[in-house]
């Protein structure tokens, strides 16, 4: 059984990658803290549309 995170939970570890993103010493960290920043918006859509 897979446990959700609460929506507030998501958005937080979201919003901390788009900043980590910004502060990446490369290109290769940011697009990686970026592709983990879509996933957590992918995972609060879902959880938002049960």
């Amino acid at each position: 059984m897979d446990l959700l995170a609460h929506p507030s939970i998501i958005e937080r570890r979201m919003d901390d990658q788009s900043v980590l993103a910004r502060r990446a010493p490369n290109t290769l960290i940011a697009e990686m803290h970026r592709d983990l920043a879509r996933l957590y918006r992918e995972q609060l859509v879902a959880l938002l549309t049960i």
